[in-house]
């Protein structure tokens, strides 16, 4: 419907209207994705944030507890540099971009990242205080 001028979405009706993208953990399989990096503040920290927006689900580690992503749900992790478990983790992951986008510093990666097409091999990792909350965790980011 995004083509849609104003007066056909007037006599359309609430069916006819696309649903609201999730924002929610990815399930543990492997998906096709547009990542982008931004620099955040959390809780008064500097932190990276890699945001993760669904193209597809290319395969569901367990197929009869999750269900494949819709394109356009959204997830996404931060990367707290105050420690070496955050920064590892964004080495691990912006490595592959940076290496993708010839890019030198981890400034000009998190910069020059935005809507890169990616694979990501992804895990669910619960929450330390609450083991009903899940977070998406990347275990694997491949530049397509």
């Amino acid at each position: 419907m995004s083509d849609m001028n104003i007066d056909d979405l007037l006599d359309s009706t609430l069916d006819d209207l696309e649903d609201l993208p999730s924002f929610a953990p990815f399930p543990a399989g492997v998906h096709r994705a547009s990542v982008s990096l931004d620099f955040k503040e959390v809780n008064g920290k500097q932190v990276i944030e890699l945001e993760m927006k669904a193209l597809e689900t290319l395969e569901l580690s367990d197929p009869a507890k999750s269900e494949p992503l819709k394109e356009g749900d959204v997830s996404s992790i931060i990367f707290m540099l105050d420690n070496e478990f955050g920064r590892g983790n964004l080495k691990r992951i912006a490595t592959p971009i940076a290496t993708a986008l010839g890019t030198g510093s981890i400034r000009e990666t998190v910069e020059g990242c935005k809507d890169v097409e990616a694979v990501l091999v992804t895990a669910l990792r619960a929450d330390k205080n609450d083991k009903k909350k899940f977070y998406t965790n990347v275990k694997e980011l491949q530049v397509v």
